[in-house]
């Protein structure tokens, strides 16, 4: 009985798996889209800046 008891107990097979597979899925489609937006707003924002400093330092006027 104790063996029997014990084998019911551990878990972690096949639905477990899936199971975390599935919240993985999940987050990846929820988190990459806004990941995205955020680096490209990250890179907008490098540009002009990077664009505004090369304006001050050397007084001319970058190319768009």
């Amino acid at each position: 009985m104790i063996i029997s008891e014990k084998k019911e107990k551990m878990g972690f097979g096949v639905s477990e798996i899936l199971g975390i597979g599935a919240v993985l899925l999940i987050a990846a489609a929820v988190v990459i889209p806004g990941l995205k937006e955020i680096a490209q707003d990250i890179i907008d924002n490098t540009k002009t800046w990077v664009g505004d400093q090369f304006n001050e330092i050397f007084d001319i006027n970058p190319v768009t």
